[in-house]
């Protein structure tokens, strides 16, 4: 007989504490946390005379890396 992933899950939804809604809106709001950081390091990029749509794209898809990178590579503010 094979086992049903929703069997197995089950059982843990009806003890996690929250629900599902609430988990997705936390997902939707990191989305959009990395989406507004990664748009202010194309700006600050562009800004800086950098690739902006190369950082953006690095800070958004790997946000806690790439950022770090971005950080420490970023080029000194034009005056």
């Amino acid at each position: 007989m094979p086992v049903v992933l929703a069997d197995i899950a089950i059982p843990f939804q009806a003890t996690a504490s929250g629900t599902a809604v609430a988990f997705w809106l936390f997902l939707l709001a990191l989305y959009v946390a990395f989406l507004l950081i990664a748009l202010w390091v194309y700006q600050d990029a562009r800004i800086r005379g950098m690739n902006g749509v190369f950082w953006f794209a690095l800070v958004f898809l790997v946000p806690v890396f790439g950022l770090v990178a971005y950080v420490i590579y970023r080029r000194d503010r034009p005056l």
